[in-house]
């Protein structure tokens, strides 16, 4: 993202795992991207290095309050129902992670860095 002095600001990786668990019903990375556009679009109004956690934080409060834009972790009935999610029910994250395919200790593994790295691993 554009900071008001046109350095690039990134989030780190914990900040990111922080994100999902804090609000599981946004798509966290979909949502960083339409931030990265927005501000982008509204140079006037690009954040400081200081203010620009503070603004993420707020867009992605925002996010969860309306609804979520896309169910990453959801307790209770799932708005799919018990069965498997459709291909248009998966998040980007849902297919970033995608495990499905895996098999034995690889699938396990992999179960574990996509947890630590992004909150969850999809296994359908």
């Amino acid at each position: 993202m554009i900071l008001n002095t046109g350095e690039v600001w990134q989030a780190d990786d914990s900040d990111i795992i922080q994100w999902q668990k804090t609000y599981p019903a946004v798509d966290v990375f979909a949502e960083l991207a339409k931030m990265e556009s927005w501000l982008d679009a509204n140079p006037s109004k690009r954040k400081t290095s200081k203010g620009i956690k503070r603004f993420v934080n707020s867009w992605l409060s925002r996010a969860q309050d309306k609804g979520g834009s896309s169910p990453i972790k959801i307790d209770g009935p799932k708005p799919w129902g018990d069965g498997p999610k459709t291909i248009r029910q998966r998040s980007n994250l849902d297919d970033l992670t995608d495990i499905t395919w895996l098999e034995g200790s690889e699938k396990e593994h992999m179960r574990v860095y996509f947890t630590d790295k992004y909150g969850q691993a999809f296994d359908g």
